[in-house]
């Protein structure tokens, strides 16, 4: 389990979101990972739906529990060399108690609402297709029109274009790679290159001079083969993050409608999805310049710029790091927004079409979820969150209250 997954199965034990077989996994987790888990708990804040109150009263009790449990059992003749996992236990006990009455509650909910669905409107849809999530899916389009299905393509060699060729080396990215000449190969700095994710789509590339892009669903990104010049410039549509190589005299552009974002060698998140408000660009590491038309920002580490369609205005605020970056990391995090926001964002994800039967875009709703479990399993988490149901017709999902 890596780090990103860690925080994320802990949010959703705080928030009472989490699947019983994740509240399994990360019990297991705990039990051989301590430190690991000691660690992320001790630099992280949670937000612990209990109150104060039911803790005290609870915990003791769950920590006895806890004591007795096979897993955690220690031998008398050993009990005082007691084990990392007690130890870690003993330092953690409120936070671990809250852990495991939340699995507790959250197992004993699942049980309750599988046998008790008739309220349910999504239970008319479990002998219905189940509608996956979206995958590594995506196309290239040449400078010559000819378009490759990169799912479908074999690992290897793509195409040579001219002093550069472009590779697939695992099932989820491709790599562009400049080859040594004589000299007697022209470079075609006019020779652009399309990755194209469809609905249901992500994928990764690695541009001529090594930088490093994830394209999220239905979006684009067109760029040079090779970057000749004095300048390194690709467009973009939908989102996607960027670890630009450094080159202090090749500045990095990304266009999108009128707004450009200028690198020397840094890690962003540009989303500009074209039935999005916002145009909105995170830094994690290094510097950028946000220019539109006339207007023209700097960003610091952990800073948003957010450009709004209808005028030229720029504005700086901090960024939630971890919610902008869930989409590559493998999951949702939805922060108090609005059941539009979050459906545009899951609609692109599964590929489906969505319909408002009632006007109930104005709540909102908060917490994490897994991107690979199904558009099911979404919805009735959503469902747990708020006052709204979802019927699935085909690939339609139809909002209601």
């Amino acid at each position: 389990m890596d780090e990103h997954k860690l925080k994320r199965l802990l949010y959703q034990y705080f928030n009472n979101s989490i699947d019983p077989e994740d509240c399994v996994e990360l019990i297991k987790y705990i039990d051989a990972n301590p430190e690991k888990v000691s660690e992320i708990l001790d630099h992280h804040q949670f937000n612990v739906n209990t109150g104060p109150v039911f803790v005290d009263i609870a915990a003791d009790q769950v920590f006895k529990r806890m004591q007795s449990d096979k897993r955690f059992h220690i031998p008398q003749p050993e009990y005082k060399q007691q084990s990392a996992i007690i130890r870690f236990f003993k330092k953690q006990w409120f936070s671990v108690a809250a852990i495991l009455l939340v699995c507790i509650s959250v197992a004993l909910f699942a049980t309750h609402n599988t046998t008790h669905t008739g309220n349910n409107r999504l239970a008319n849809n479990f002998n219905k297709p189940i509608i996956v999530p979206g995958g590594n899916r995506a196309t290239l389009t040449l400078s010559n029109n000819k378009v490759i299905v990169l799912n479908n393509a074999a690992n290897g060699v793509l195409a040579s274009l001219g002093v550069s060729n472009v590779r697939k080396i695992q099932n989820a990215q491709i790599v562009y790679k400049n080859t040594p000449g004589d000299g007697t190969v022209p470079v075609d700095g006019n020779a652009i290159n399309t990755l194209t994710t469809p609905r249901g789509g992500q994928y990764q590339v690695v541009l001529s001079d090594g930088t490093k892009v994830w394209l999220n669903s239905a979006s684009s990104i067109s760029y040079p083969v090779a970057f000749t010049g004095n300048e390194r410039r690709v467009k973009l549509t939908g989102e996607a993050y960027f670890e630009v190589a450094k080159n202090k005299d090749k500045p990095f552009y990304v266009s999108m409608n009128n707004v450009q974002v200028r690198v020397l060698g840094t890690h962003f998140n540009i989303a500009a999805y074209n039935n999005d408000d916002d145009i909105t660009a995170t830094l994690l590491e290094g510097s950028v310049q946000v220019t539109k038309n006339n207007s023209m920002s700097l960003l610091k580490p952990g800073q948003q710029a957010v450009v709004p369609d209808g005028n030229n205005d720029i504005h700086i605020m901090p960024a939630d790091i971890e919610q902008v970056m869930a989409w590559k990391n493998g999951y949702f995090s939805f922060n108090d927004e609005n059941i539009t926001d979050i459906m545009k964002r899951v609609s692109r994800w599964y590929d489906v079409e969505v319909e408002y039967k009632d006007n109930i875009k104005d709540q909102q709703f908060g917490g994490v979820y897994d991107r690979s479990k199904s558009l099911t399993d979404l919805l009735h988490y959503l469902e747990k969150l708020g006052k709204v149901h979802f019927e699935i017709e085909g690939r339609r999902v139809i909002v209601m209250k």
